[in-house]
């Protein structure tokens, strides 16, 4: 008997606020963003190659491949990377909302590049999706007014959505292209090894594992591999109008499990930005 797409979308969804919130909790502390970075990817690899093995799956390295599957796998590690640094000045409910709204660049790249028509209601979830930045934008608010470099780490997320928007285009562009999926997951597992590597050696100078970290690795390991699995199967199993909405709406689980955790408040105008992210998605994802 096979899951419900629903349920594995949603699934999807909760293991992606509790994969920002992981992120959250490790970055509140002064430690190495790339080590982390860096064993999520090992983790991935393994979970990756495991998961290939036991259906039989080889990788494939034709140039389609090749060339889209690198290139994306580039932008997903500087998107991550990018949103580790952020998660460690800025509140979750901002950082993850704006990072999960890389819908909006994707689809005006998308109309740019693959010349896709988003048409006049993805026009409006564009609209909500920039009420939802402008709701949560508050330098004077007395959360963020404290926050060192503010405005610098919100123009950071910002380019961290586009980045990882700049990965879905590449990916789709491979797939059209007769790319292998599963060779362009597995890229993007060995450039989240090399990039976090590089960035704690070259950028912060601290290559040190502990067992903390280990279990840090572990967990966000599990979830990132978790979370492309539940999206692929959903996607193969259900109408994809149904299933990524939902599963670009992780912002929402994150978000409530800071409240529930007291990370931060529940307030009016976080609540009402949350709502328009929700709309910005559905509005924006509503003919795929």
């Amino acid at each position: 008997m096979s899951a419900s797409p629903a349920i594995l979308a949603l699934l999807c969804l909760i293991a992606s606020g509790f994969l920002d919130l992981v992120f959250k909790l490790y970055s509140a502390e002064q430690r190495s963003r790339g080590m982390l970075i860096f064993g999520t990817g090992c983790v991935w690899i393994i979970l990756q190659l495991a998961y290939m093995d036991h259906n039989s799956l080889g990788l494939s390295f034709d140039s389609p491949t090749l060339v889209f599957g690198i290139t994306a796998a580039v932008f997903v590690t500087l998107s991550n990377i990018l949103l580790l640094e952020c998660f460690g000045h800025l509140p979750i409910s901002m950082a993850s909302t704006i990072y999960r709204l890389n819908t909006i660049p994707l689809v005006l790249l998308a109309f740019i590049f693959l010349a896709e028509n988003p048409g006049l209601i993805a026009g409006f979830g564009i609209l909500f999706g920039l009420a939802t930045v402008l709701l949560l934008y508050q330098p004077n608010h007395i959360e963020t007014r404290a926050i060192p470099h503010f405005k610098l780490f919100v123009c950071l997320i910002i380019v961290a959505s586009c980045l990882r928007a700049l990965y879905g285009i590449f990916t789709k562009a491979g797939l059209n292209n007769g790319a292998d999926a599963n060779t362009i997951i597995f890229f993007a597992a060995i450039a989240w090894c090399l990039g976090g590597l590089a960035y704690a050696c070259f950028r912060e100078k601290r290559v040190r594992i502990t067992l903390n970290k280990i279990k840090y690795m572990t967990i966000t390991g599990g979830l990132v591999f978790a979370i492309i699995w539940l999206l692929t199967t959903a996607l193969a199993l259900g109408d994809a109008s149904l299933v990524v909405p939902l599963t670009n709406m992780g912002f929402v689980a994150a978000f409530i499990f800071s409240v529930l955790l007291k990370l931060e408040k529940l307030t009016l105008r976080k609540s009402l930005a949350i709502a328009c992210a929700v709309l910005a998605i559905v509005l924006l994802t509503h003919e795929i």
